[in-house]
């Protein structure tokens, strides 16, 4: 069932707001807006659409108009053949406007939903699995996450971007072409924000970065290790929310996507799309969700924090034990998961 049309929305006309629920802190963007997006699947349908598809190459004058676009060699172009192409969102989560609503800070507290929400169209063909792209094409897509956030990080209505990828229906995608989004806002998400204080207290108590002392005991008992080269390692975390979820941490500590070289960028398109091959192929080609969550803008380096790649494939479902306690029922032991993951079997040996 489709939520009701934007215009008939009880409480304002349209536009996004940010509300901060006052029990648990959390940062809430009202955008009845987004309501109006198509939808390519069907409930819990996967099959291929037949319909234009306004992400393809020759299609273009079907979208807003592009922010960026990249050649084939990753140069910046205006026009031409592209391969990778940056859009604004025709239906955003927020509202990219100069002026604001005064920020409402009695009991209810409430903010205009200020930022910008990006399109990134990860190849001009119609191609509808991640791991179908080269390498090469996917280190483009992660060079325009990282330009478009550098960019972002000049404006001085932002605070934070959150790169993120949602690939199939069961993930949230509502168009099956190979995309991601960037989502730029004035506040550092609560994920973020947590994440922030517990790797400062750590710190503050030990005197290292607690993602870097995730890498060094991952990879001296291997037990969860999914995959190492001399840039990069993944592992299923130790406290896995998820079934197969899957990290991927620079070895060479850093607080900002943004700051990555291109030779990293390259190393992680490696990586990334060999671990999202065995997934589709192991797991029965699922939904997923891959996040980029990096330090917010208003920092340069960071001793605490550390970026990183989180991968979540859909192959359970959140149910009322999850929303009622908000921790989470794992079904897969992360050890169990990494040897499906690294190996392509069960421990005892059986094939998945």
């Amino acid at each position: 069932m489709r939520p009701v049309s934007s215009t008939s929305k009880i409480g304002g006309c349209g536009m996004s707001e940010f509300r901060k629920d006052p029990l648990s802190d959390h940062w809430v963007i009202i955008a009845p807006n987004r309501a109006e997006r198509p939808e390519q699947f069907g409930l819990g349908s996967l099959e291929r659409s037949t319909g234009r598809c306004p992400f393809c190459r020759g299609h273009e004058a079907d979208t807003p108009a592009q922010t960026a676009a990249y050649s084939a060699t990753g140069r910046l172009i205006d026009q031409g053949p592209w391969q990778v192409r940056v859009i604004p969102n025709k239906f955003p989560a927020v509202e990219n406007v100069r002026e604001q609503r005064p920020e409402q800070r009695d009991f209810f507290r409430s903010r205009h939903g200020v930022g910008v929400h990006e399109v990134i169209i990860e190849c001009p063909d119609h191609v509808t699995a991640f791991s179908h792209l080269s390498d090469q094409q996917i280190s483009l897509v992660f060079q325009a996450y990282r330009d478009r956030m550098a960019y972002w990080r000049g404006d001085p209505r932002l605070a934070y971007a959150q790169i993120f990828k949602n690939s199939g229906a069961s993930a949230g995608a509502s168009l099956e072409h190979a995309h991601s989004q960037l989502i730029a806002t004035p506040v550092v998400p609560t994920q973020i924000e947590n994440e922030l204080v517990r790797s400062a207290d750590y710190f503050q108590q030990h005197g290292r970065c607690v993602f870097c002392e995730m890498i060094r005991r991952e990879l001296a008992d291997p037990i969860r290790l999914v995959e190492q080269t001399e840039q990069f390692v993944a592992f299923c975390p130790f406290a896995s929310q998820f079934p197969y979820e899957t990290w991927i941490l620079p070895r060479q500590h850093g607080s900002h996507f943004e700051f990555t070289e291109d030779g990293r960028l390259v190393g992680l398109a490696v990586m990334l799309r060999k671990i999202l091959g065995r997934m589709e192929h192991l797991l029965n080609d699922p939904g997923f969700n891959y996040l980029i969550h990096t330090a917010p803008f208003g920092s340069t380096h960071l001793s605490h924090y550390h970026w990183h790649v989180e991968i979540l494939p859909r192959v359970s479902n959140t149910a009322g034990f999850e929303w009622g306690a908000g921790d989470y029922i794992n079904m897969v032991t992360p050890e169990q998961a990494a040897h499906v993951l690294r190996f392509g079997r069960e421990p005892d040996g059986r094939q998945t």
